[in-house]
């Protein structure tokens, strides 16, 4: 009776005190959603996934790159379905899967390594700013990750054939998330069919993580397309005419002189969570380097398989981005609650070390303290508005340029789009030709296969001359993503820089200028109407 009572009095304290690391987390996710700096990649996968929610648009059309897994366009397109073009809706939903994160994230550590490391594995993941930052935008980025810990609390916490293909399943799911994970289900696949204790368990585990992506290949043709930008296999549909986008890009590999600069400043961007690494990391060697034993820091078993994973995945993320680290720094979210559960059942560990002393114990919970604090202000997001710009309040300038650029855009017309998509989102105007609202670099540098570039997202100058030339009613440009293009996108001027001039003889010969908008402070757009002149010449969209 007595020992139920504890157990029970422990859950509750434990879950009291994860509450209120939840709550500290929902109060910073909630305010950095509401002044983060809305961004190009957020705004269009939005877009797109409200023309995917609605029906209106596959994934995987030509017109579509389709280098995405598809689960967070409908599940965040379906924010846009329900309450319109709204950036706080998409980021609420964000903000309530990153609260299950957390929470997911404290139950986990407490699984494996108990209540003192479940609850800091909790708070060390809450006092990331940097990382609150991305689990609060409208898109995959607590998504993936509560996923991913979801099936491993279940997969490592539940015995029997009933945890291990549930656990299994939920991790197999990361397909239809995103593709930066997808180096994950293999090893989860190998290691739960050597955990199975019958064939038909085994059965059962590979039919619910080879199934569906299985099935979603086999169901549309058109699929394939998500496998084209991905390492080895991506060749294999080469010959349907889908083409990595690095390749239509004409993109170049970082000098290494740029590698190490970006490594540093995402060094930087995550330094307190470096810092308290390095610490309990070499803390907890020297503990067993003197004590001559690995115990207790590195003889659990599930432990040692999430640092295992750990490391595996940050391995892959520079393996797959080498061509550009900066990459590593968004996609490293998905990941860190493995590192925080880690580092969370280390540090417990070291505060109830005998060996350190009390008065060195009470220093490591200083440490501990500070580096659980200090992120929360010193948030180096690079999102994160400052100075002037966080005085003009981006997400609600963003709104207003929208608003402007309906004024001078009819709903129903025909609109040549070329810059950043997130003002011309927010209007409420709708994407006439979809290439060129998935990103504005999608004017191929490499169009010397036609048919290659149209299947895959891109479009090329023969379209830039009949859009302009006869189909636009409008063109909506911004003048700073026009010389970004131009002058320093992918260190291609040579090809670039006729096609800007291209363009703008274009809006010279056939359109008038009727309007700027300059609300929003990272970029403007210049708004054309086609003359009157050319109007009765307009030809049927195409």
């Amino acid at each position: 009776m007595t020992a139920g009572f504890r157990a029970a009095s422990s859950t509750a304290r434990f879950g009291v005190a994860l509450g209120l690391i939840a709550a500290v987390f929902l109060a910073q996710a909630l305010f950095l959603a509401s002044v983060l700096v809305p961004h190009h990649d957020e705004s269009a996968a939005l877009f797109v996934g409200s023309l995917a929610a609605s029906g209106r648009l596959s994934l995987y059309d030509d017109a579509m790159p389709g280098s995405r897994a598809p689960a967070p366009a409908y599940i965040f397109g379906a924010t846009q379905v329900l309450w319109g073009r709204s950036l706080m809706a998409a980021r609420l939903l964000g903000v309530a899967f990153s609260v299950m994160l957390v929470i997911l994230t404290g139950l986990l550590g407490r699984q494996i390594g108990g209540d003192l490391a479940g609850l800091l594995a909790a708070a060390l993941l809450t006092a990331q700013g940097a990382l609150v930052g991305y689990y609060a935008l409208g898109d995959y980025h607590a998504l993936v990750p509560m996923t991913m810990v979801a099936g491993l609390l279940v997969w490592l916490g539940t015995a029997g054939a009933a945890g291990n293909v549930a656990g299994a399943a939920i991790l197999g799911a990361l397909f239809f998330l995103r593709t930066h994970v997808w180096v994950l289900p293999p090893v989860i696949l190998v290691l739960a069919l050597r955990r199975a204790r019958g064939w038909s368990e085994r059965a059962l585990v590979a039919a619910v993580m080879i199934g569906p992506p299985l099935i979603f290949f086999l169901w549309d043709a058109r699929h394939l397309k998500l496998l084209a930008s991905l390492p080895l296999v991506g060749g294999l549909v080469r010959p349907l005419g889908y083409v990595p986008f690095v390749l239509l890009d004409e993109r170049p590999y970082r000098d290494l002189a740029h590698q190490l600069w970006t490594l540093l400043r995402l060094a930087r961007r995550y330094e307190f969570l470096l810092l308290v690494t390095a610490v309990i990391v070499l803390l907890a060697v020297a503990r067993w380097l003197r004590s001559g034993t690995p115990a207790p820091y590195f003889t659990n078993r599930r432990v040692n398989l999430l640092a295992g994973l750990f490391l595996y995945m940050l391995a892959c993320l520079f393996l797959a981005f080498r061509i550009n680290v900066k990459w590593i720094g968004v996609y490293f979210a998905s990941l860190a609650p493995l590192l925080a559960v880690v580092l969370g059942y280390l540090a417990s560990r070291l505060l109830a070390e005998p060996a350190l002393g009390r008065q060195g114990r009470a220093v490591l919970a200083a440490f501990l303290a500070a580096v659980l604090v200090l992120p929360i202000y010193v948030n180096r997001n690079p999102l994160m508005p400052a100075g002037a710009v966080r005085g003009a309040d981006p997400v609600g300038a963003v709104r207003a340029a929208g608003e402007h650029l309906a004024r001078l855009v009819p709903v129903d017309a025909r609109v040549f789009f070329f810059g950043q998509v997130d003002v011309f989102y927010f209007s409420g105007l709708p994407s006439t030709w979809v290439q060129q609202i998935t990103n504005y670099d999608t004017l191929a540098v490499n169009d010397e296969d036609r048919r290659a570039t149209l299947r895959s997202g891109y479009y090329s100058m023969a379209e830039v001359e009949r859009w302009l030339g006869a189909e636009a009613d409008y063109a909506v440009i911004s003048p700073e993503g026009l010389a970004t293009f131009a002058e320093g996108f992918h260190n291609h001027p040579e090809v670039n820089r006729p096609r800007v001039s291209r363009i703008r003889e274009l809006l010279a010969q056939h359109f008038v200028k009727v309007g700027t908008v300059t609300e929003y402070p990272y970029y403007s757009y210049e708004v054309y109407r086609r003359l009157p002149i050319h109007r009765g010449l307009r030809a049927p969209l195409g």
